[in-house]
Formats: structure tokens, sequence, C-alpha cells
């Protein structure tokens, strides 16, 4: 009896080589054309850009080099769909998978090593997403912005019609910030309580005194119990925690760029100084939910593949293609829902992993029968 027992051990082992070396084949070849298919889009979506900056090979192909940890954030799990889509179905149209049935290796024993492998994925394209990402997109678009385009590296930055959120709480509406030198034009200044303004200053101007903003031509509002008080100057010396010039010419933050700490940390920053938090709060909850979805396709893709209607393999294809685009559609959709707020961030985020999750497991349920 044991010895039958570590027969039927030792089939299930070879088995599982055989069927994880089938996927990982798949999967190298899917991943390879899927990365080489979005590489040549972009280059030559970009290739007029390249020209007219007189981009320098060496600076296109570390502009390439730091954009892989991105790409292959985004294929990975369109290929891994496609490696398990094929796996099955090549299984049943071999009628390996009907004779594994026939025998008693029910379909969660067949796909186990793949799934397990799957999950791994999951957990490596989360590591990936916190660790490798953000560094790399940061250094991609330095080299897009100061190699390429050959913007100036000086920190201080020009900009027009914007919001600055300050240390303290306080709310900079400005104009327009001249760098050269440090300068601003129609700014105003509001300060918050509980969501309700408690003051107001205005001012035609504000230019940098080495270690402060002096306004000049305007006016104080203060709101209180006793209603609205309004004070005119000719020249003010702001108080308060002094927001230097490369703080407010620092350019908008971008998510892709944060990992999930940087992130929470900089939407708790933005909820303590009374700003809309709401589309960070989206992004970080996607930062979770998304590594899901190699584990997610996976599971789908053995279920499509194991019916009893294999598909071609341009018809393989094209479902896997169908299936991501939907997918990523959903995701994106639900991030905008997110930012906006007519969803919650956690429900924006997940919404496209449960209907998935739910499809792949009815699938597999039926994939049993």
């Amino acid at each position: 009896m044991e010895q039958e027992n570590e027969r039927g051990a030792c089939r299930l082992k070879i088995l599982d080589r055989y069927v994880m070396k089938r996927f990982l084949r798949v999967l190298f070849w899917a991943t390879l054309t899927f990365v080489t298919l979005y590489l040549l889009v972009d280059l030559f979506d970009h290739l007029d850009n390249f020209l007219d900056a007189d981009a320098s090979p060496s600076a296109i192909v570390r502009y390439y080099f730091y954009q892989m940890p991105f790409v292959l954030d985004m294929v990975l799990p369109v290929a891994m769909l496609l490696a398990s889509l094929f796996t099955f179905a090549l299984m049943g149209k071999n009628n390996e998978y009907v004779s594994l049935l026939s025998a008693g290796v029910n379909m969660a024993r067949i796909g186990r090593t793949i799934l397990i492998f799957a999950f791994a994925m999951s957990v490596a394209a989360l590591l990936l997403r916190e660790s490798v990402v953000p560094k790399a997109n940061r250094r991609q678009a330095d080299i897009e912005r100061y190699e390429i385009e050959g913007q100036s590296r000086d920190p201080l930055r020009s900009k027009t019609n914007f919001e600055h959120m300050g240390q303290d709480g306080r709310i900079y509406v400005i104009q327009r910030f001249r760098a050269r030198p440090p300068t601003l034009e129609s700014v105003s200044i509001q300060t918050f309580n509980d969501s309700m303004m408690i003051r107001r200053v205005d001012a035609r101007r504000a230019s940098w005194e080495e270690d402060h903003w002096l306004l000049h031509d305007g006016s104080t509002r203060d709101f209180g119990a006793d209603g609205e008080s309004m004070h005119a100057f000719s020249q003010l010396r702001l108080d308060g925690p002094v927001e230097e010039p490369i703080d407010i010419s620092r350019r908008s933050v971008d998510p892709d760029e944060m990992n999930y700490f940087e992130l929470r940390d900089f939407a708790d920053w933005v909820q303590r100084t009374g700003g809309d938090d709401m589309p960070y709060r989206a992004s970080l909850a996607h930062k979770l939910s998304f590594p899901l979805v190699h584990f997610i396709l996976v599971f789908l893709g053995l279920g499509l593949g194991a019916r009893k209607r294999t598909p071609s393999i341009w018809a393989g294809f094209g479902v896997t293609v169908g299936l991501s685009f939907v997918y990523y559609l959903l995701m994106s959709f639900g991030l905008e829902l997110g930012k906006t707020g007519v969803l919650s961030p956690w429900l924006s985020a997940w919404s496209g992993n449960l209907l998935y999750g739910g499809a792949g497991l009815a699938l597999f349920v039926r994939a049993n029968r």
C-alpha cells in the first residue's frame, strides 16, 4: 500500500514538472512577444520627439532600460493568462486533461503548481512595485526631461495658475510663480480650521527676501464669531512656517513615482492640510490590488483552457487580449471613480479583481465536472 502511494506521489510530481514546463515555455515566449510589441509601439509613438530633440542613442537606450520594470509589471499578467489558457487548452486537445480527470486527479491538483507560481508572482510584483518601479519611473522621467527634451536641471521652475499646500495647513492660490528672482504674482493665502476659513491674505505680489516672503499691496481678512475684519497693507512680512521657493516650485506628485509608504505619508499630509486626499487614497488602494492580477488571470485562464471546446492559437490569443483589455479598463475606470469619490477607494480598487475572480471560480468549478 505504501509503495502504491509512493508511486502515486511520484506520478503527481512528474505531472507537476510536465505542466509547469509547458506553462513556463509559453510564458517566456508570450512575455517576450508582448514586451517587444509594447516597446515597438512606444518607440514609434515617441520617434518624432526623439528626432526633434536630437536625442542620443545612449539616452534612448537608457530611457527604455528604466522603462522595463514598468513594462514587465503591465505585460506579465497578460502573458500569464495566455500561458495558463494555452497550457490547459493543449492538454485538452491531446486528451490529457480528460484522462487525468478520469483517473481521479481534479482540476485543483492539476493546476496546483501553476497557481502556487502565480501567487508567488503576485507577491514578487508587489515587491517590484514597491522597490524597483517607482525609482525606475523617476529615473526614466529625469532622462526624458533633462537628456532628451533638454530641460534645465535648475530646481526652480516658473508655474502658472496652481495651488500649493503649506506645511502649516495654509493653502496658497497663486496666479504665477517666477523662478528668477523668486516672485509670486496675485497670491491668496488661506488659513482653515476644520474646513472653515479663518484668515485670508491677498497680495498683488510677493518677493523672496533671503529667508521669508514679503507681500506687497494687499489686504488681510480675518473671519470670526464677531464677523469679518479687513486691513490693507503696502508691505507685510508673511509669518508662520516658511515655504521656500523650492517648495512652491516642486512639480506635481506622480503616484507612479512613489511607493506605498511614500504615497500613504503624502496622502496623510494632504488630509492634515485640508486638501483633497481622495485621489491619493484611490491610488494607494490600487497599489495593493493590482499585483493580485497575476493570480486572478491565471485562475481564469485555467478555467477557460479546461473547457471542452479548446480554442485555437489565434482564438486563444484574441481571448487573452480581450480579457486583459477589459480588466485594465475596469481597473482604470474604477481608479477614476475612486479619485472623484463616486466609489470608496477600496471598492474602486478591488471591484475588477472580485468580478474576474468570481468568473474564474465559476469556470474552475465547472471544469471539474
